[in-house]
């Protein structure tokens, strides 16, 4: 086989590796809710900071897709994954919906499919980290309710249920509703509360559930209102398919921005009803591609042709999302597990197990404090990505928050394993951090920061500093805002970073040695960060955008991205443990500019069509793609997506690659908690030099299963 072929396998192969890689990086963390007057809030939280850009549809309907894009971490940025998917708590005020991730290479979106058409808003979260996605009620359960002035107490059954303990629990239950209702009528309502509270220390009955609705109202009459809300909420995250659910909505909607009273004392002891809840998903998927590659070289006014045939991916990949919730009124405590497990078909490559997330979380639901132990993603603070550690924080961020972190990193490119500490501080919209990472014992990173967040109504903004004093040099600066103006969005992003983050392990890169260690023992401390800083190079990137709906059905939008990466100068020396890296030049200004249209409802209800085209260059190298989408509803549980895509590459040697990919995916919902789905597609790729040329037909698929529990 010829070199050139050889090559060619080599990236085939690379590309397929890159797909098992990428399986396990997972963007999605969790979904929760939270009942306001305005509806229902569905927070979609993320691994990491993204950027909103727009979403489509702007309020309603069956599918809705939110546009976004990543921001850079001071740390190593993992890259995400598409198709990972969460659902919705279950609750019988709203549609019920998945949150599915699509286009994390090309066009990063979040796929919401509801159950049913939903009227909803979008907004970014003010943490950087999330999408708040508030949705109006069902009409049915959204109208006003009669709220009665007493419980209902429902008499004892005539047959006692066959478990004696039930049955006593039932006699007390109803003896202690009883009294409620009797209390709550003479207004004593602290007498209703410790009755209640002791009805709520019973095991399960069947005055459980009413009596976690009612301690609300009793609070909300002391004018506990903020333990009242408590108390309701409570309610809602225990019962949510509860037939006091409109009831609840109803109170928490009119206690609204309503304060506790002064001076209010409770009586008896605080109630300790708990529950513990068992939630997620399971999907397995079998990833498959073939390659046909047919290579070309002219020489001397010769031609010789090659072929190769191979199979480069053939994978089972099986993840598992678990999450264990213990709940009271004082306290919220979660075990949280997500992994995946690929079993490699071909030969020669290795089955993979990675657990991703493995932690136990504990936080006040009175008290504002939170602690988190095991492997876990970075939430700020400096820390430079997953980890398996410890962190925690106490106080309200909206007045004062210390947090702490110490750990090691679970992903990292070359040396041993870093470890870290660290400490921060959030007042309002502002956050400080310091931080002191070390490898081999040797200081890695040492830095201080600090962000910036503003959110209000359809305006945001977000600031991040950060300042590595081991090599007194400025590490990241960013800056980046979204702003709405009567239907139209605008957004920014300034960015100037150090390519990789500032790190004493950049050294290493080019070294003939792993181990940082060996170069302490022949460079000083101040040489080896010299070496560091001379392999590491400078990007700087802006990038604005426009977001501009028309006629309801449409919504166009386009943008601008200007970036830059300095190149590196030679460095090292050859045969030492520092090894000799040769200088490599910079790329220079990177031009790209985009245009986006999105349609839905054209021929169909809940049809989504999108085109999406761009124009880049980079010196003497040119691109240009195009992107056309269609999303379907069949109805039935059935859904189809199509799309096609096309790109064209000149560079300085005027070879032109050109590459086309049809592809198509089907998603079938057997009910709320089973899905089957597949996809499929062809990419034909062809690069045209003056002295070889190679066209690469690959075939590729995947089907999979996800269950819900």
């Amino acid at each position: 086989m010829g070199s050139t072929l050889k090559r060619c396998a080599f990236w085939v192969g690379c590309w397929a590796g890159l797909c098992v890689a990428t399986v396990q990086a997972q963007p999605l963390d969790e979904v929760t809710l939270e009942y306001q007057a305005s509806g229902i809030v569905a927070t979609i939280h993320l691994s990491s900071p993204v950027r909103y850009l727009r979403h489509f549809p702007l309020n309603g309907g069956e599918t809705l897709e939110i546009f976004y894009e990543r921001i850079r971490e001071v740390g190593a940025d993992e890259p995400w994954v598409d198709n990972e998917v969460r659902q919705s708590p279950p609750s019988n005020l709203f549609p019920a919906f998945t949150v599915t991730t699509r286009g994390q290479q090309s066009a990063p979106r979040l796929v919401i499919q509801f159950a049913r058409a939903a009227e909803y808003s979008v907004s970014p979260g003010a943490d950087q980290r999330s999408f708040l996605l508030t949705i109006k009620p069902d009409h049915a359960t959204a109208a006003p309710v009669t709220l009665p002035l007493l419980p209902t107490v429902v008499p004892l059954p005539a047959v006692a249920p066959a478990d004696a303990n039930l049955a006593e629990n039932n006699r007390q239950g109803f003896a202690l509703m009883t009294a409620a209702r009797e209390a709550l009528a003479a207004k004593k309502n602290d007498e209703a509360i410790e009755t209640l509270n002791k009805l709520l220390l019973l095991p399960p009955n069947d005055y459980t559930e009413t009596a976690q609705e009612w301690v609300g109202v009793a609070r909300e009459r002391a004018a506990q209102f903020d333990k009242a809300k408590i108390e309701y909420d409570l309610y809602l995250n225990l019962y949510p398919q509860g037939a006091g659910v409109p009831r609840v909505m109803q109170r928490l909607a009119n206690l609204g921005g309503k304060q506790s009273g002064e001076g209010i004392v409770e009586a008896g002891n605080k109630k300790q009803a708990a529950r513990w809840m068992t939630f997620g998903g399971i999907t397995s998927r079998y990833y498959f591609s073939r390659s046909q590659i047919d290579s070309t070289t002219f020489f001397n006014n010769a031609s010789d042709k090659q072929s190769l045939s191979l199979t480069d991916q053939s994978m089972l990949i099986t993840t598992e999302d678990v999450t264990g919730r213990y709940v009271t009124d004082n306290y919220d405590g979660r075990l949280v597990f997500r992994g995946s497990h690929t079993k490699n078909f071909l030969s020669n490559q290795t089955r993979q197990n990675r657990i991703t997330a493995l932690y136990g979380e504990f936080k006040g639901r009175t008290q504002d404090y939170l602690v988190r132990a095991g492997r876990q993603s970075a939430t700020g603070g400096g820390v430079g990505g997953r980890f398996d550690g410890l962190s925690g924080g106490y106080g309200d961020a909206q007045a004062w928050r210390v947090n702490a972190v110490t750990g090691a990193l679970v992903d990292y490119s070359n040396g041993a394993q870093p470890s870290f500490y660290g400490a921060s501080v959030d007042h309002g919209p502002y956050s400080a951090y310091a931080i002191n990472q070390t490898v081999d014992g040797v200081l890695d990173r040492r830095a201080v920061g600090g962000e910036w967040r503003y959110f209000q109504d359809k305006r945001s903004a977000y600031a991040l500093l950060d300042y590595d004093t081991n090599f007194s040099a400025l590490n990241a600066a960013q800056l980046s805002g979204t702003l709405g103006l009567s239907g139209m969005s605008l957004n920014m992003l300034l960015d100037h970073r150090k390519t990789p983050s500032l790190s004493i392990r950049t050294a290493l890169n080019g070294a003939e040695t792993q181990s940082i260690n060996a170069l302490q023992q022949v460079l000083s401390a101040s040489a080896l960060r010299d070496l560091a800083l001379a392999r590491t190079a400078t990007t700087n990137l802006g990038q604005v955008g426009v977001v501009l709906p028309f006629a309801d059905q449409w919504q166009v939008g386009g943008d601008l991205r200007l970036s830059n990466t300095t190149g590196l100068p030679a460095s090292g020396v050859a045969g030492t443990p520092g090894g000799f890296l040769a200088a490599i030049p910079s790329r220079g200004t990177e031009k790209i500019v985009t245009g986006q249209v999105i349609g839905s409802n054209l021929y169909r209800t809940g049809d989504i069509w999108s085109l999406s085209g761009s124009l880049g260059s980079s010196g003497t190298v040119n691109t240009s793609s195009l992107f056309l989408y269609n999303h379907n509803m069949l109805g039935g549980g059935w859904t189809l997506d199509a799309s096609l895509q096309l790109y064209r590459q000149t560079d300085q040697f005027d070879a032109v690659t050109t590459r086309i990919s049809p592809t198509v995916r089907g998603e079938y919902a057997v009910n709320e908690r089973f899905s089957v789905d597949f996809d499929g597609g062809i990419e034909r790729s062809q690069n045209k030099g003056n002295q070889v040329s190679t066209t690469t037909l690959r075939y590729f698929g995947s089907t999979g299963l996800r269950w819900y529990f």
